[in-house]
C-alpha cells in the first residue's frame, strides 16, 4: 500500500484481520463502508471490559487522525505502520508527546501526566499508591521542565525520551508476530470453511507493547 513498507502478502494479513475486528456486528454509519471504531479497535487490542485511555489516545492520535470516531483500512495500515519499526524514531517522540498531550496545552502538564499514568498502572492491574504515582510526576518534572513553566514541551519530551528510550516501547509494536498470527488465523479460517464449520477466526493485535 502506499505510503507503508509492508509487502503485498504482509498487507493482505492485515486485512483479513481488520475484517476480523468487525465481527462483533456492530453498525457503521451508512456510507463508510468497511470501518472499525473505537471498541472494537480496543477489542482488537485485548482489551475486553473498560476502555484504555491509552489505546484510546493511539487510536485518536495515530489511527483516527481526522477525528471521526471510525477508520477504514488504509488509515488502519498507515496507523500499524506508525506503530512499526519502520517509522522513525523523530515521528514516534511526536506521537507519543501527541498521546501523553491530554489536555491539548503548549505541553504536557502534572495533570496528563498524572492521568495517563494511574489509568496505565489500572490497566496493567498494577498497584501503585497515588502519592508515589504523583511522586514519580515531580521527579519527571523535576528533571525535564527546563523552563520551570509547568509543562514538558515537545522539545523536552524529546530530551526525556533520549535519556530513556523504554518511553517509546508502547508505541512499538511486534508487527511480524501480528501478520504472523493473521496469516494463521487466515488459514484456520480456510480450513473450517472447507470442512463447512460455522467457526470464524477470531483476529487479536498480539505484541503490543501497552503502557
Amino acid at each position: 500500500m502506499a505510503g507503508t513498507r509492508f509487502t503485498k502478502e504482509e498487507i493482505e494479513a492485515l486485512y483479513f484481520h481488520f475484517v476480523s475486528l468487525r465481527d462483533d456486528g456492530a453498525a457503521a454509519p451508512k456510507g463508510l463502508g468497511e470501518v472499525v471504531n473505537l471498541t472494537q479497535f480496543q477489542r482488537g487490542l485485548g482489551f475486553t471490559g473498560a476502555s484504555s485511555l491509552f489505546v484510546e489516545r493511539v487510536f485518536q492520535v495515530m489511527f483516527d487522525v481526522e477525528g471521526s470516531g471510525w477508520i477504514d483500512f488504509k488509515k488502519f495500515v498507515d496507523g500499524i505502520h506508525r506503530l512499526s519499526s519502520y517509522e522513525s524514531q523523530e515521528n514516534k517522540i511526536r506521537m507519543s508527546y501527541a498521546v501523553h498531550n491530554l489536555s491539548g496545552a503548549a505541553g504536557i502538564c502534572r495533570e496528563d501526566l498524572m492521568r495517563m499514568l494511574s489509568a496505565c498502572l489500572h490497566e496493567n492491574d498494577v498497584a501503585v499508591p497515588s502519592k508515589d504515582v504523583e511522586a514519580l510526576v515531580e521527579r519527571t518534572f523535576a528533571s525535564f521542565d527546563a523552563d520551570g513553566d509547568g509543562f514538558i514541551s515537545p522539545e523536552e519530551y524529546r530530551l526525556m525520551v533520549e535519556a530513556d528510550k523504554s518511553v517509546l516501547a508502547p508505541l512499538t509494536m511486534n508487527v511480524p508476530e501480528l501478520i504472523a498470527a493473521a496469516k494463521a488465523d487466515a488459514v484456520a479460517a480456510a480450513a473450517a470453511a472447507a470442512a463447512g464449520s460455522p467457526a470464524a477466526a477470531s483476529g487479536r493485535l498480539s505484541g503490543s507493547g501497552r503502557g
